[in-house]
């Protein structure tokens, strides 16, 4: 989620929302821009959406996103999940390009080679499924795009931001799976009440207090 300060109190229903068929973008294709409030590639609309071809693709049409939106004012790119890592990568990209935001915020990341595979995946992609039926009826679709966005970020490492870092960390961990390893780059940490899950849900408020806590700390 790319916003201004005054913004970062209301978490997006998108989260707690099934998605409708996704497909493949064919090479070549501009994917559609998108991150927390943003329109999200292969995950859209009710109708089949693309996913983008390319890591750098996806980066780029959130970046132009982020620089649309919030022209003016302090910035804060917030992830969820492994919706950290795009934070991470677009902050890279705004920083290079000399529009640094105020600071990221990464809700429950796990680091990339940690959360995109084996068995805590199973217990996690198991219980995000049960979430999403709970909204509307859930498909194949939320897989393949989750599949599609694992697959642009293999092999990808998150480099040093010169922005200052908050790591949100869930207190509980759902059954079967593991806590979050820690967040190797520069960060500061705040443990929050709930699960990868709950702590957006009943724990939302005290995620989001502890959040802003930390901005009207120093970063912004």
């Amino acid at each position: 989620m790319a916003a201004r300060r005054r913004a970062t109190r209301r978490w997006p229903s998108s989260w707690h929302r099934a998605h409708r068929p996704t497909r493949p973008a064919a090479r070549g294709t501009r994917p559609p821009g998108c991150c927390g409030r943003f329109p999200r590639c292969g995950t859209r609309g009710s109708s089949p959406e693309r996913l983008c071809p390319a890591q750098d693709a996806l980066v780029t049409a959130q970046a132009v996103a982020v620089r649309a939106a919030a022209a003016e004012g302090p910035l804060v790119l917030l992830g969820r999940s492994a919706g950290g890592w795009v934070a991470h990568a677009v902050a890279e990209r705004l920083e290079s390009e000399g529009a640094a935001p105020a600071a990221v915020v990464l809700v429950d990341t796990y680091p990339p080679g940690h959360g995109d595979r084996g068995q805590a995946l199973s217990a996690m992609t198991s219980d995000m499924l049960r979430r999403a039926a709970e909204f509307a009826s859930a498909g194949p679709d939320r897989l393949t795009a989750m599949a599609g966005y694992f697959e642009l970020f293999s092999g990808w490492k998150p480099a040093p931001l010169a922005c200052p870092t908050l790591y949100i960390r869930a207190r509980d961990t759902p059954p079967g799976a593991e806590p979050a390893p820690d967040w190797s780059l520069p960060h500061a940490e705040v443990t929050v009440d709930g699960d990868h899950f709950t702590m957006l849900e009943e724990h939302a408020r005290t995620t989001a207090l502890a959040i802003h806590r930390w901005l009207g700390a120093g970063p912004v």
